[in-house]
């Protein structure tokens, strides 16, 4: 009886100093205090190189500024609304999230200047008979650089965000 359980738990003991630790993408977050989520944060730092931790960071930022459009505007909030939506959820999930989220924003924002150059636009066909003022004219170039900045942005979300989605790890 004793013999059983003594090669029971060298057994298990063996089984259990053997397994692998998981991948990054199916790791757990936990962030249930700030604590708690630096001590994650650090601990995949030891484990993961800085560069597959990338998408993963950008995601937590992401998902604090989600929360400045839910009107969160502390920065203590912003950063319990990202530990709320993340902890228990996997490293990919989040990713996921917090690229998902930074889509939504550049579309948001894309649309904000879109509507300022169609007003910028609406003003230079009004003048332009008398001619547009500079101001009007160097505003709409402006206007039109971070558009085309927010578009190239979008493009790049989009294609990184396919690649997260069809590959988890």
């Amino acid at each position: 009886m004793l013999f059983r359980y003594l090669l029971s738990v060298v057994v298990l003991s063996l089984l259990t100093g053997c397994t692998k630790p998981l991948p990054l993408p199916d790791i757990i977050v936990t962030a249930s205090s700030p604590g708690d989520f630096a001590r994650f944060r650090a601990e995949l730092g030891t484990r993961f190189p800085a560069e597959q931790l990338k998408d993963f960071d950008t995601a937590t930022q992401e998902l604090q500024l989600d929360a400045m459009h839910r009107d969160i505007h502390s920065s203590e909030g912003r950063e319990q609304f990202m530990r709320d939506v993340i902890t228990g959820n996997t490293v990919h999930a989040v990713t996921l999230l917090g690229w998902q989220a930074r889509k939504e924003r550049f579309l948001r924002e894309i649309a904000e200047i879109a509507r300022m150059i169609a007003h910028d636009e609406q003003q230079a066909a009004r003048t332009a008979a008398t001619g547009t003022p500079e101001t009007i004219t160097r505003r709409l170039g402006s206007e039109r650089e971070v558009l085309a900045k927010l578009q190239a942005n979008l493009s790049e979300t989009e294609s990184r965000l396919a690649d997260l989605t069809h590959s988890k790890h």
